[in-house]
């Protein structure tokens, strides 16, 4: 059992970083197979280097069978990450940005999209 509790404002700072440092918010988004254990594995690229994801979203997109993952992680040097995940079979596109605007545009299309399809009678 868990004694206490653990603040992320309470992480000590590395010995190359000031004592405030905070890093900046990268947003991943990633259309993927919509298969059993996709999740599991693009998440299972970021506890092997101990990067911590603040926010995850998986929804469908109106294409059958695929997902769209969007991943928020507070985090410097992805790099080594986006080029596992590119490696993946079940990886069919990864785009990165730092605006949270676009993401939160992408989320309103992406909830609109799929309900202008089924309106027009497509399932």
């Amino acid at each position: 059992m868990l004694s206490g509790t653990w603040k992320s404002s309470e992480r000590k700072a590395g010995p190359d970083e000031p004592a405030h440092y905070s890093p900046t918010p990268r947003i991943l988004v990633a259309l993927v197979e919509d298969r059993p254990g996709v999740l599991n594995r693009v998440v299972s690229l970021f506890r092997r280097r101990g990067l911590n994801i603040t926010s995850l979203d998986v929804a469908p997109t109106s294409r059958k069978g695929i997902s769209r993952l969007t991943c928020v992680v507070d985090a410097d040097g992805l790099d080594g990450v986006i080029r596992q995940l590119t490696k993946l079979i079940e990886v069919i596109d990864l785009r990165m940005t730092h605006d949270p605007d676009a993401i939160d545009a992408e989320q309103l299309l992406q909830e609109l999209l799929p309900r202008e399809a089924q309106a027009d009678g497509v399932p």
